[in-house]
């Protein structure tokens, strides 16, 4: 199917919704890989020397949050004129886990560094404008400003860790999956 086949009308919205679906999909890996890499070179530290480097992963996230949120309402919307359109390949149920685990992840990952930012003091920002508010009042919770190693501060840390390694496992089984289907198409 292409985004040029207009013999019925749903299956030319199929194939425009599936054309802007990769579309994001190249773009979220963009994104995902240079995330991936402000946290393992960027020393992010958003009081210190790293702030640069916070400033960009903060807004790599967000831009990624809405990303997937576009991508999600997309699946929505393409999803029924899909399933009556031909010639989409169809998902099995490692397919379909991997998807809804990769989606997860990919909403609660950066929801995850918001909270850890904002226990930290900071707001989170979109190219280095504040976007998000802190998750709490300030009067709510006490932590000294510029401190990192609050308990709370280190538990957040870890389970936004924890998200990324977990999604570095989703994507990597998606990636052998893939591989292991083109091979099977060549052979």
């Amino acid at each position: 199917m292409t985004a040029n086949d207009t013999s019925r009308p749903e299956m030319a919205f199929a194939a425009r919704c599936y054309s802007i679906s990769r579309v994001l999909h190249w773009i979220t890996v963009v994104a995902a890989i240079a995330l991936l890499m402000t946290a393992v070179l960027g020393n992010i530290d958003p009081h210190g020397s790293g702030s640069g480097a916070f400033l960009l992963h903060s807004s790599l996230g967000i831009a990624l949050y809405l990303l997937t949120i576009s991508r999600v309402l997309l699946w929505l919307i393409y999803r029924p004129a899909a399933s009556s359109a031909a010639g989409f390949r169809t998902t099995n149920g490692i397919d379909r886990t991997l998807q809804i685990a990769f989606y997860v992840l990919l909403l609660s990952l950066p929801i995850s560094g918001w909270f850890l930012a904002s226990e930290e003091g900071m707001h989170s920002s979109l190219l280095g404008i504040p976007a998000l508010p802190q998750w709490y009042h300030d009067g709510i919770v006490q932590h000294a400003a510029g401190s990192s190693d609050t308990p709370l501060v280190m538990v957040l840390n870890r389970i936004h860790t924890g998200l990324a390694a977990a999604l570095f496992v989703v994507v990597t089984t998606h990636l052998l999956t893939v591989i292991r289907e083109w091979r099977g198409r060549r052979a």
